[in-house]
């Protein structure tokens, strides 16, 4: 595995860079226990001349969760040695997010690199790299059934260098008791911003400080749980946050002006304080304890409203603003997996891809692995057996603009970090909107020169 090995000197640029991109994962990522190995096909006596891969992955084939996704990774597995009989995968943790792609780095630099990674929201970097193989021909009977969204991160100069192996997206949430203890009724969500903001105040006048109109998930340093879920408000207002093919920050975008005036606003109406909590657990987990009513929420929040104790939360899609507005989402908790450049397999590695977005692997996502698959086929087919909470992230998956962040080539950390300090400003002072726009446009502007 040595073809395209990292160069010291690119090491030390790339290393910087890779840091940087950890901001770009998105919330909700699968969790990553302590590393260990599983092999993943085991012939009955061995071959010299089947392949050996070796494969950074994680949910569905996490070797600690051998019993718990058998169904899925059974399937997955056998489905590939049907083609490669004698092939084998050596499943490896390495971890997710910054770690994962630490230990990416180092590996390309000793040779090591495996075949196979799973990923999320940083893969253009290493596209452009060289580091990923592109997978058009190995899925080019399959890629009209795979959701555009689901594997837009992954392209770059029009080839895919990744497939979604399961996927999620925002909605939005209410606590239908809150909600009815203001005096409004539950079963009709507001639509548009005007009418959300109607809402909120009204619910939380009724509050009088024991619950709220709205959660807010505020700005962090250069973390982006709260970026995620604004960057949702700024579609469904065709505001971008880059020009240039998503490399440069836009944070100036005229049509910007009008989110962010909205962003303001619906803050007054969130718990005092709750905005800055940098656990993203405690914020959301308001509205399951009755102390907000409304909220953006990620597809697992079906799942988790329950688990709080909250049975009949209810879900619709994200309003919009009053002219203009732009049905959208964000897709969020992506799987994302792809072929290593390095892997003197790579055959075996861009079918395995492929494989992931077989019918039988895809129907097997959220019975098994309790997300959401990324195939139409599959999403219609879960439509047809799943409770009306999943309906409306379905329906959304299938038909919404799906948004993904921009994946910043420079110093992503310190482009995020302007973007937060423009909320920051924005949410605990009054100053002029346009203002706060240009000034995040000046740090941004300066640390995409500084890194010239």
């Amino acid at each position: 595995m040595s073809a395209n090995r990292l160069s010291r000197r690119k090491f030390l640029v790339w290393s910087g860079a890779v840091a940087g991109s950890a901001v770009m994962a998105a919330c909700a990522a699968p969790t990553a226990p302590a590393a260990g190995t599983e092999s993943a096909a085991e012939p009955a006596a061995p071959n010299a001349a089947g392949a050996a891969l070796v494969g950074w992955l994680n949910v569905g084939f996490l070797p600690e969760n051998t019993d718990l996704e058998k169904p899925y990774r059974d399937v997955a597995l056998g489905l590939f040695n049907e083609r490669y009989p004698d092939a084998t995968i050596e499943l490896v943790n390495m971890g997710w997010d910054e770690e994962l792609r630490q230990n990416l780095v180092t590996a390309r630099l000793g040779g090591t690199a495996p075949d196979l990674i799973v990923g999320e929201n940083y893969i253009q970097p290493y596209a452009i790299e060289g580091a990923f193989l592109p997978l058009d021909d190995a899925i080019a009977d399959v890629k009209d059934n795979m959701v555009e969204g689901t594997y837009a991160a992954a392209v770059y100069d029009g080839k895919i260098y990744g497939v979604s192996q399961l996927t999620g997206c925002f909605g939005f949430e209410r606590n239908p008791n809150v909600i009815e203890q203001a005096g409004l009724d539950p079963s009709t969500p507001p639509a548009t911003w005007n009418e959300l903001l109607s809402h909120a105040e009204q619910i939380t006048t009724a509050g009088n400080g024991e619950y709220y109109g709205y959660t807010l998930q505020g700005p962090v340093g250069f973390l982006i749980g709260g970026i995620l879920r604004f960057a949702v408000y700024h579609k469904t207002a065709g505001a971008e946050l880059a020009k240039e093919e998503d490399v440069y920050p836009w944070f100036n975008n005229p049509e910007s002006e009008r989110v962010l005036t909205f962003l303001r606003e619906i803050h007054r109406f969130a718990p005092p304080g709750l905005s800055f909590n940098p656990d993203e657990g405690q914020v959301y987990s308001q509205l399951f304890q009755g102390k907000s009513a409304y909220q953006i929420a990620g597809s697992w929040h079906v799942k988790w409203a329950k688990d709080q104790g909250l049975e009949n939360a209810m879900y619709s899609p994200i309003p919009i603003p009053d002219e203009n507005g732009i049905p959208a989402t964000g897709v969020v908790g992506n799987v994302i997996v792809s072929a290593l450049s390095e892997s003197a397999h790579p055959e075996e590695a861009t079918y395995f891809c492929r494989v992931l977005q077989e019918d039988d692997v895809q129907n097997l996502v959220n019975s098994v692995l309790g997300r959401l698959p990324s195939t139409r086929s599959a999403l219609e087919a879960m439509r047809a057996n799943t409770e009306e909470a999943n309906t409306i992230f379905i329906d959304m998956l299938l038909n919404a603009d799906l948004g993904v962040l921009p994946q910043w080539r420079k110093d992503p950390q310190k482009i995020w970090t302007a973007y937060n300090d423009l909320i920051t400003k924005l949410l605990s002072t009054e100053d002029a909107v346009t203002s706060l726009m240009d000034q995040a446009q000046e740090q941004a502007d300066a640390v995409m020169s500084a890194s010239a």
